[in-house]
């Protein structure tokens, strides 16, 4: 009986365990399609459903701010309020869930708000992209983090793939540190004409790209895992 009960509180104490590992407690060298509870960022491969602008700034009502001030001229009693006005063209989007790569949405669509403010998000452009959504404070809706995606591939294999862009923050160790394979992207263009040598450096270094005619080619890919760990430990670090 006491074997029999040092086995089953093992195999309780085993279970625990592997379901706790679900939820990675650092950014750091998260497994693909693995989740953390404690990051606000959803990645996905999404293919675009709809994305319908709307007016951000509509049925937006004012906030009382308790202050409260005379009129000089006319001696009534002022109250102030506070009203939020959006700078941003606004976006209803819903895209349809092709594979999962950070935390897991619920439904194989999903609905969110996207906001640019030079005007249809860049993302829109393509019918299927990587994206990183939020879960909004109140949990009613999730948003586009502004202005981030992945353009993405897939091989014969059935194996998705991109490639890295750079902020140009990033370490020569996180650089070197991603492992890739040669992939030339030759639909894939990037203007430096208005950069310097530094510049062009930093921005698109020569593991990943080459010049040509003014233009950064992407010549190096890599997989969806080591585009995930890369996004957690530098653009979403601070989630």
């Amino acid at each position: 009986m006491k074997k029999s009960l040092h086995f089953f509180l093992i195999l309780v104490a085993t279970i625990l365990v592997s379901c706790e590992s679900a939820y990675i407690v650092t950014s750091k060298n998260i497994k693909h399609g693995g989740a953390n509870k404690n990051i606000n960022l959803y990645a996905f491969v999404g293919k675009k459903i709809s994305v319908t602008e709307f007016g951000p700034n509509e049925n937006k009502e004012s906030e009382p701010t308790g202050e409260y001030e005379i009129d000089e001229e006319t001696g009534d009693t002022l109250k102030f309020v506070r009203k939020h006005y959006v700078m941003d063209r606004a976006f209803k989007c819903k895209y349809r869930v092709i594979k999962k790569m950070f935390n897991y949405l619920e439904n194989d669509t999903v609905e969110f708000i996207a906001y640019d403010h030079y005007g249809t998000p860049r993302f829109a452009e393509r019918d299927t992209v990587i994206l990183y959504l939020s879960k909004s404070k109140d949990g009613g809706h999730y948003f586009h983090q502004k202005y981030q995606f992945d353009n993405v591939y897939i091989n014969k294999k059935g194996h998705y793939y991109s490639f890295p862009k750079f902020s140009g923050s990033e370490s020569p160790e996180t650089i070197e540190g991603m492992t890739g394979f040669d992939k030339t992207f030759s639909d894939e263009k990037y203007d430096v004409s208005n950069l310097n040598p530094e510049a062009i450096k930093m921005y698109y270094p020569p593991t990943f790209y080459k010049i040509e005619n003014n233009f950064a080619i992407p010549i190096r890919a890599i997989y969806l895992n080591k585009l995930t760990n890369y996004r957690l430990s530098t653009t979403f670090k601070d989630l």
